[in-house]
Protein backbone atom coordinates (compact mmCIF):
# COMPACT_ATOMS: atom_id res chain seq x y z
CA UNK A 1 0.00 0.00 0.00
CA UNK A 2 3.12 2.38 0.87
CA UNK A 3 4.75 1.42 -2.32
CA UNK A 4 1.78 2.33 -4.27
CA UNK A 5 1.26 5.81 -2.40
CA UNK A 6 5.03 6.43 -3.14
CA UNK A 7 4.66 6.03 -6.72
CA UNK A 8 1.84 7.99 -6.76
CA UNK A 9 3.17 10.75 -5.49
CA UNK A 10 6.06 10.76 -7.39
CA UNK A 11 4.01 10.13 -10.73
CA UNK A 12 2.05 13.48 -9.24
CA UNK A 13 5.38 15.68 -9.43
CA UNK A 14 5.47 14.60 -13.23
CA UNK A 15 4.17 16.92 -16.31
CA UNK A 16 1.74 14.01 -16.77
CA UNK A 17 0.16 14.18 -13.17
CA UNK A 18 0.09 17.26 -13.07
CA UNK A 19 -1.94 17.36 -16.28
CA UNK A 20 -3.79 14.26 -14.67
CA UNK A 21 -4.62 16.22 -11.55
CA UNK A 22 -5.55 19.67 -13.44
CA UNK A 23 -8.03 17.53 -15.51
CA UNK A 24 -9.76 15.66 -12.55
CA UNK A 25 -10.23 19.07 -10.67
CA UNK A 26 -11.73 20.47 -13.79
CA UNK A 27 -14.00 17.39 -14.21
CA UNK A 28 -15.09 17.75 -10.06
CA UNK A 29 -15.47 21.50 -10.79
CA UNK A 30 -17.93 20.96 -13.29
CA UNK A 31 -19.43 17.58 -12.15
CA UNK A 32 -19.44 18.95 -8.68
CA UNK A 33 -21.79 21.85 -9.41
CA UNK A 34 -24.21 19.62 -10.86
CA UNK A 35 -24.69 17.30 -7.53
CA UNK A 36 -24.46 20.77 -5.87
CA UNK A 37 -27.76 22.21 -8.38
CA UNK A 38 -29.75 19.05 -7.10
CA UNK A 39 -28.59 19.06 -3.36
CA UNK A 40 -29.80 22.81 -3.82
CA UNK A 41 -33.01 22.26 -5.63
CA UNK A 42 -34.12 19.52 -3.07
CA UNK A 43 -33.75 21.48 0.17
CA UNK A 44 -34.92 24.81 -1.33
CA UNK A 45 -38.22 24.24 0.94
CA UNK A 46 -36.55 23.33 4.02
CA UNK A 47 -35.62 26.00 6.96
CA UNK A 48 -33.04 26.19 9.09
CA UNK A 49 -31.77 22.80 10.59
CA UNK A 50 -33.12 20.65 8.43
CA UNK A 51 -31.90 22.11 4.98
CA UNK A 52 -28.42 22.00 7.07
CA UNK A 53 -28.80 18.25 7.85
CA UNK A 54 -30.41 17.40 4.14
CA UNK A 55 -26.93 19.08 2.59
CA UNK A 56 -24.44 17.42 4.58
CA UNK A 57 -26.40 14.02 4.34
CA UNK A 58 -26.63 14.54 0.71
CA UNK A 59 -23.02 15.62 0.51
CA UNK A 60 -22.22 12.23 2.97
CA UNK A 61 -24.11 10.30 0.36
CA UNK A 62 -22.44 11.48 -2.54
CA UNK A 63 -18.69 11.34 -0.95
CA UNK A 64 -19.37 7.37 -0.27
CA UNK A 65 -20.54 6.48 -3.01
CA UNK A 66 -17.79 8.21 -4.84
CA UNK A 67 -15.58 5.60 -2.63
CA UNK A 68 -17.28 3.05 -3.65
CA UNK A 69 -17.59 3.63 -7.43
CA UNK A 70 -14.01 4.39 -7.46
CA UNK A 71 -13.17 1.38 -5.34
CA UNK A 72 -15.00 -1.13 -7.84
CA UNK A 73 -14.25 0.64 -10.51
CA UNK A 74 -12.44 -1.88 -12.21
CA UNK A 75 -15.88 -3.97 -12.28
CA UNK A 76 -18.25 -1.06 -12.81
CA UNK A 77 -16.58 -0.57 -16.11
CA UNK A 78 -17.29 -4.46 -17.41
CA UNK A 79 -21.50 -4.10 -16.72
CA UNK A 80 -22.83 -2.74 -20.05
CA UNK A 81 -25.02 -0.21 -20.17
CA UNK A 82 -24.44 0.91 -16.59
CA UNK A 83 -24.18 4.82 -17.45
CA UNK A 84 -27.76 4.58 -19.95
CA UNK A 85 -29.28 3.11 -16.48
CA UNK A 86 -27.33 6.31 -14.43
CA UNK A 87 -28.97 8.24 -17.24
CA UNK A 88 -32.39 6.89 -16.86
CA UNK A 89 -32.02 7.54 -13.15
CA UNK A 90 -31.37 11.04 -13.31
CA UNK A 91 -34.09 11.41 -16.02
CA UNK A 92 -36.41 10.42 -13.08
CA UNK A 93 -34.96 13.35 -10.86
CA UNK A 94 -35.78 15.91 -13.69
CA UNK A 95 -39.17 14.54 -13.74
CA UNK A 96 -39.88 14.66 -10.31
CA UNK A 97 -38.12 18.24 -10.23
CA UNK A 98 -39.97 19.40 -13.21
CA UNK A 99 -43.47 18.21 -11.54
CA UNK A 100 -42.91 19.47 -8.34
CA UNK A 101 -42.09 23.22 -10.12
CA UNK A 102 -45.37 23.12 -12.28
CA UNK A 103 -46.99 22.42 -8.97
CA UNK A 104 -45.97 25.40 -7.68
CA UNK A 105 -46.89 27.27 -10.77
CA UNK A 106 -50.81 25.88 -10.03
CA UNK A 107 -51.03 27.52 -6.81
CA UNK A 108 -54.00 29.58 -6.58
CA UNK A 109 -55.42 28.25 -9.17
CA UNK A 110 -58.88 27.36 -8.27
CA UNK A 111 -58.46 23.29 -7.58
CA UNK A 112 -54.65 23.52 -7.51
CA UNK A 113 -54.75 25.71 -4.89
CA UNK A 114 -52.62 24.69 -1.78
CA UNK A 115 -51.54 21.72 -4.12
CA UNK A 116 -48.15 22.43 -3.54
CA UNK A 117 -46.97 21.27 -0.16
CA UNK A 118 -42.91 22.56 0.72
CA UNK A 119 -40.64 19.21 0.49
CA UNK A 120 -39.73 17.10 4.02
CA UNK A 121 -36.36 15.85 4.99
CA UNK A 122 -37.34 12.53 4.28
CA UNK A 123 -38.50 13.46 0.08
CA UNK A 124 -35.36 15.68 -0.13
CA UNK A 125 -33.37 13.15 0.85
CA UNK A 126 -34.81 10.73 -1.38
CA UNK A 127 -34.38 12.66 -4.49
CA UNK A 128 -30.91 13.86 -3.62
CA UNK A 129 -29.64 10.12 -3.25
CA UNK A 130 -31.13 9.31 -6.71
CA UNK A 131 -29.46 11.99 -7.97
CA UNK A 132 -26.13 10.98 -6.34
CA UNK A 133 -26.01 7.73 -7.23
CA UNK A 134 -26.22 8.52 -10.87
CA UNK A 135 -23.80 11.80 -10.83
CA UNK A 136 -21.45 10.09 -8.57
CA UNK A 137 -20.99 7.34 -10.85
CA UNK A 138 -20.59 9.87 -13.76
CA UNK A 139 -18.35 11.68 -11.96
CA UNK A 140 -16.38 8.47 -11.37
CA UNK A 141 -16.38 7.30 -14.53
CA UNK A 142 -15.01 10.15 -15.99
CA UNK A 143 -12.47 11.04 -13.13
CA UNK A 144 -11.09 7.20 -13.55
CA UNK A 145 -9.81 8.03 -17.45
CA UNK A 146 -8.47 10.89 -16.28
CA UNK A 147 -6.48 10.15 -12.86
CA UNK A 148 -4.46 8.18 -15.24
CA UNK A 149 -4.86 5.44 -12.18
CA UNK A 150 -3.16 7.99 -9.61
CA UNK A 151 -4.66 7.17 -6.55
CA UNK A 152 -3.14 10.38 -4.58
CA UNK A 153 -4.53 11.74 -7.77
CA UNK A 154 -7.92 10.27 -6.97
CA UNK A 155 -7.76 11.28 -3.78
CA UNK A 156 -7.31 14.84 -4.36
CA UNK A 157 -10.59 15.12 -6.85
CA UNK A 158 -12.43 13.41 -4.08
CA UNK A 159 -11.46 16.42 -1.60
CA UNK A 160 -12.14 18.90 -3.98
CA UNK A 161 -15.57 17.28 -5.21
CA UNK A 162 -16.85 17.42 -1.40
CA UNK A 163 -15.12 20.91 -0.70
CA UNK A 164 -17.23 22.30 -3.83
CA UNK A 165 -20.33 20.31 -2.92
CA UNK A 166 -20.80 21.77 0.96
CA UNK A 167 -19.77 25.46 -0.34
CA UNK A 168 -21.73 25.45 -3.46
CA UNK A 169 -24.98 23.69 -2.07
CA UNK A 170 -26.17 25.97 0.74
CA UNK A 171 -25.77 29.02 -1.34
CA UNK A 172 -27.68 27.61 -4.40
CA UNK A 173 -30.66 26.53 -2.27
CA UNK A 174 -30.83 30.33 -0.74
CA UNK A 175 -30.40 31.60 -3.90
CA UNK A 176 -33.51 29.19 -5.32
CA UNK A 177 -35.47 30.54 -2.59
CA UNK A 178 -35.06 33.99 -3.02
CA UNK A 179 -35.29 33.72 -7.12
CA UNK A 180 -37.63 30.66 -7.68
CA UNK A 181 -37.66 31.19 -11.39
CA UNK A 182 -33.89 30.27 -11.64
CA UNK A 183 -35.22 27.12 -10.42
CA UNK A 184 -35.53 25.78 -14.24
CA UNK A 185 -32.31 27.04 -15.03
CA UNK A 186 -30.99 24.57 -12.38
CA UNK A 187 -33.37 21.57 -14.04
CA UNK A 188 -32.45 22.22 -17.44
CA UNK A 189 -28.81 22.00 -16.31
CA UNK A 190 -30.01 18.21 -14.94
CA UNK A 191 -31.58 17.30 -18.08
CA UNK A 192 -28.47 18.26 -20.05
CA UNK A 193 -26.49 16.10 -17.70
CA UNK A 194 -28.95 13.27 -18.14
CA UNK A 195 -29.17 13.24 -21.97
CA UNK A 196 -25.47 13.00 -21.67
CA UNK A 197 -25.16 9.83 -19.72
CA UNK A 198 -28.05 8.34 -22.14
CA UNK A 199 -26.29 9.23 -25.32
CA UNK A 200 -22.89 7.82 -24.12
CA UNK A 201 -24.84 4.55 -22.87
CA UNK A 202 -26.69 4.00 -25.65
CA UNK A 203 -23.86 4.06 -27.88
CA UNK A 204 -22.10 1.60 -25.86
CA UNK A 205 -25.49 -0.76 -25.94
CA UNK A 206 -24.94 -0.10 -30.01
CA UNK A 207 -21.63 -1.27 -30.11
CA UNK A 208 -21.77 -3.93 -27.66
CA UNK A 209 -25.41 -5.55 -27.46
CA UNK A 210 -27.58 -5.02 -30.23
CA UNK A 211 -25.19 -3.67 -32.85
CA UNK A 212 -28.22 -1.45 -34.44
CA UNK A 213 -28.99 2.31 -34.29
CA UNK A 214 -31.43 2.16 -30.95
CA UNK A 215 -31.05 5.74 -30.33
CA UNK A 216 -34.44 6.60 -31.88
CA UNK A 217 -36.65 3.98 -30.41
CA UNK A 218 -35.46 4.95 -27.25
CA UNK A 219 -36.04 8.66 -27.86
CA UNK A 220 -39.61 7.82 -28.97
CA UNK A 221 -40.59 6.10 -26.15
CA UNK A 222 -39.28 8.04 -23.39
CA UNK A 223 -41.21 11.31 -25.68
CA UNK A 224 -44.38 9.10 -24.71
CA UNK A 225 -43.61 8.27 -21.60
CA UNK A 226 -43.53 12.05 -21.30
CA UNK A 227 -46.85 12.77 -23.15
CA UNK A 228 -48.26 10.24 -20.35
CA UNK A 229 -46.66 11.64 -17.43
CA UNK A 230 -48.01 14.45 -17.84
CA UNK A 231 -51.28 13.73 -18.97
CA UNK A 232 -51.87 11.94 -16.08
CA UNK A 233 -49.70 14.00 -13.21
CA UNK A 234 -49.38 17.45 -14.10
CA UNK A 235 -52.85 19.94 -14.05
CA UNK A 236 -52.62 21.80 -17.51
CA UNK A 237 -52.15 25.86 -17.37
CA UNK A 238 -55.25 27.83 -17.76
CA UNK A 239 -55.47 30.60 -20.86
CA UNK A 240 -55.53 33.11 -18.47
CA UNK A 241 -52.09 32.28 -16.88
CA UNK A 242 -50.64 31.58 -20.06
CA UNK A 243 -52.20 35.30 -21.12
CA UNK A 244 -50.38 36.97 -18.00
CA UNK A 245 -46.89 35.14 -18.19
CA UNK A 246 -47.05 36.14 -22.51
CA UNK A 247 -48.19 39.81 -21.19
CA UNK A 248 -45.29 39.75 -19.07
CA UNK A 249 -42.21 37.79 -20.91
CA UNK A 250 -43.25 39.47 -24.85
CA UNK A 251 -40.61 40.89 -25.02
CA UNK A 252 -37.78 38.29 -24.04
CA UNK A 253 -39.96 36.01 -26.31
CA UNK A 254 -39.39 38.29 -29.35
CA UNK A 255 -36.01 38.91 -28.81
CA UNK A 256 -35.32 35.20 -28.64
CA UNK A 257 -37.23 34.00 -31.78
CA UNK A 258 -35.16 36.87 -33.17
CA UNK A 259 -32.13 35.97 -32.24
CA UNK A 260 -32.87 32.30 -33.20
CA UNK A 261 -33.97 33.74 -36.67
CA UNK A 262 -30.54 35.73 -37.50
CA UNK A 263 -28.71 32.65 -36.51
CA UNK A 264 -30.35 30.09 -38.62
CA UNK A 265 -30.54 33.34 -41.58
CA UNK A 266 -26.36 33.95 -41.17
CA UNK A 267 -24.80 30.73 -39.16
CA UNK A 268 -27.41 27.93 -40.49
CA UNK A 269 -24.55 25.78 -41.77
CA UNK A 270 -22.36 26.55 -38.88
CA UNK A 271 -25.26 25.56 -36.22
CA UNK A 272 -25.90 22.13 -38.34
CA UNK A 273 -22.44 21.02 -38.38
CA UNK A 274 -22.05 22.01 -34.64
CA UNK A 275 -24.97 20.26 -33.56
CA UNK A 276 -23.97 16.83 -36.19
CA UNK A 277 -21.22 16.74 -33.97
CA UNK A 278 -22.44 17.65 -30.69
CA UNK A 279 -25.32 14.96 -30.39
CA UNK A 280 -26.45 15.93 -26.38
CA UNK A 281 -27.14 19.52 -27.29
CA UNK A 282 -28.82 18.88 -30.38
CA UNK A 283 -31.15 16.31 -28.08
CA UNK A 284 -31.21 19.01 -25.52
CA UNK A 285 -32.61 21.55 -27.47
CA UNK A 286 -35.59 18.65 -28.94
CA UNK A 287 -36.26 17.77 -25.39
CA UNK A 288 -37.09 21.63 -24.53
CA UNK A 289 -39.50 21.85 -28.36
CA UNK A 290 -41.00 18.50 -26.59
CA UNK A 291 -41.58 20.06 -23.11
CA UNK A 292 -43.49 23.43 -24.62
CA UNK A 293 -45.37 20.86 -27.32
CA UNK A 294 -46.54 18.63 -24.20
CA UNK A 295 -47.58 21.98 -22.69
CA UNK A 296 -49.18 23.41 -25.78
CA UNK A 297 -51.14 19.88 -26.26
CA UNK A 298 -52.45 19.74 -22.74
CA UNK A 299 -53.51 23.46 -22.58
CA UNK A 300 -55.37 23.01 -25.88
CA UNK A 301 -56.94 20.24 -24.57
CA UNK A 302 -58.25 21.67 -21.67
CA UNK A 303 -59.82 24.85 -23.24
CA UNK A 304 -61.93 22.51 -25.32
CA UNK A 305 -62.85 20.05 -22.46
CA UNK A 306 -64.04 23.32 -20.47
CA UNK A 307 -65.89 25.12 -23.82
CA UNK A 308 -67.76 21.74 -24.21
Amino acid sequence: MFENLSSSITALFTMAGLLALLNVILIDIVLSGDNAIVIGMATKDLKGKQRKRAIVIGIVLATVLRIIFASTIVYLLRIVGIKFAGGLLLLYVVWKFYRELRRGGSEGEGAGAGEHVARTLRSAVWLILMADVSMSLDNVLAVSGASRENILVLGIGLVVSIVLMAVASNYIASKLEKYPQVQWAGLLVILFVAIEMMLSGTHELEEKVFHANVLPFVMFLLAMGGFALHYRYIKPATEERLAVWFAANWRGLVMANLVVLLALIFFGGILHTFLMRHHAILYFACSLILFVIIEVVATLRSSKGKRR
